[in-house]
């Protein structure tokens, strides 16, 4: 099954996602990738170090839904009338506030919920299995 974390810029929230997916669950047959609907040229900084702060050196790259295949389900961040729709594949809403442009607090609370939705998620999909 392959996952695809969306938001706009793919630069912050979907890149928090794919990363705890990727550390959490490496075993589980699941492929996690992110994309965006206006990818950002790099990663944000703040995502950088949250990450690295939970012991996950982040390598990713904003990437445009071109780059990432076909998809089985895409969970979209919140990003509005931006989200991607793929017809056929299921899509899941977060509705998660990015944290951009905000102090190291919110990238952290932003950290928090996206790993208690990616273990949920996962959770939900081995059940299904």
């Amino acid at each position: 099954m392959k996952v695809v974390f969306a938001c706009v810029e793919n630069s912050c929230r979907s890149q928090m996602a794919e990363a705890l997916a990727k550390k959490l669950y490496p075993d589980q047959g699941m492929e996690f990738v992110s994309a965006g609907t206006r990818p950002d040229e790099n990663v944000n900084k703040g995502v950088i170090e949250v990450l690295k702060g939970e012991g996950i050196a982040w390598k990713g790259h904003p990437k445009d839904f071109s780059e990432i295949g076909e998809v089985d389900l895409i969970v979209t961040m919140g990003c509005d009338v931006e989200c991607p729709f793929f017809p056929g594949v299921k899509t899941v809403e977060w509705d998660i506030i990015d944290p951009k442009g905000k102090d190291k607090s919110e990238y952290q609370k932003v950290f928090e919920h996206i790993k208690d939705n990616v273990i949920q998620l996962v959770e939900d999909i081995i059940k299904q299995k």
